[in-house]
């Protein structure tokens, strides 16, 4: 049902932090299992890690128990397509987390949500070194049900078993966002999912009045232009043909079953169409509208 080869991959990463980032609690809770009870405290922790500025994990969140349990660092990842380098830089981020939050108060969590699928499969193996990562094929892995209970839902669209209601159930997800900028990223990352899914839901959302937040996202509006365009273009060549089987009519009724009957209605259509049509009802000779 989705059409993800043609997605382009220009902003997952930054809609998956979006995301992320206003909806934390969901996350955890649907991509990785946990339960949180209403006294955990998640903060959300640095992205820049020690001694290479260049290199930053894409979102840490820091989960505080009252309990007296280890606070839980986890670290997500989003990654489009693979790398050579990926699982080495997956290692480097775990050690640099493990030098900036120590083992005795912490427990290091890492996470991979890889959009389109095809992700690497969670564990690495080099000499004497080993790790294991939590690696997530969005397409494969993650239930669309459970997504469409919140406001993840827009990653239920790459899917490969949605639902029949699947694009019904993303808008009400959109819908009932308060937020215009959350309603943004959800909307900018269904679009990601490429045609003819992106324009079923561009069109459920049009259908329910909420033409102001599709111009507002860069994505939805160029898919709006472009179906606007796309529906001028099939209005002019509707008009285009009604005016030849007008043209033909009034030729055949006029000089019978000519020879090139319909090369005529194209080229005296082109023209000048009403003008044809009066000189045809006039009388014109058949060699004067020829020449």
């Amino acid at each position: 049902m989705n059409d993800s080869k043609t997605a382009a991959p220009r902003d997952f990463d930054g809609l998956y932090k979006a995301l992320v980032a206003a909806h934390p609690r969901d996350a955890l809770r649907q991509l990785c299992g946990v339960r949180l009870n209403g006294e955990d405290v998640i903060l959300e922790g640095p992205t820049e890690l020690p001694r290479q500025r260049s290199r930053q994990t894409d979102k840490t969140f820091l989960v505080h128990h009252n309990d007296g349990a280890p606070t839980d660092v986890y670290h997500f990842e989003f990654q489009v397509q693979r790398t050579e380098d990926f699982q080495e830089r997956m290692v480097y981020y775990w050690a640099s987390l493990a030098l900036k939050y120590r083992s005795d108060d912490h427990r290091i969590h890492q996470v991979v949500l890889w959009p389109v699928g095809k992700g690497y499969p969670g564990r690495f193996r080099r000499d004497q070194a080993q790790l294991d990562y939590r690696s997530i094929n969005v397409p494969d892995d993650l239930d669309p049900a459970v997504l469409l209970d919140g406001p993840l839902a827009p990653l239920a669209l790459w899917s490969k078993k949605p639902p029949p209601d699947l694009v019904e159930r993303v808008a009400d997800r959109i819908e009932a966002t308060d937020a215009v900028e959350e309603q943004l990223v959800q909307v900018e990352l269904s679009m990601l999912v490429g045609r003819p899914l992106a324009n079923e839901v561009l069109k459920v959302l049009q259908r329910r009045g909420m033409s102001n937040v599709l111009e507002q996202s860069e994505l939805g509006r160029q898919i709006l232009e472009k179906g606007l365009e796309k529906g001028l273009e099939k209005a002019r060549e509707e008009a285009r043909v009604g005016r030849v089987g007008t043209m033909r009519k009034a030729l055949h009724a006029g000089y019978g079953d000519i020879d090139d009957l319909d090369e005529l209605a194209q080229r005296l259509s082109g023209s000048d169409h009403d003008g044809n049509i009066a000189r045809i009802v006039g009388g014109a000779k058949l060699e004067d509208l020829r020449s």
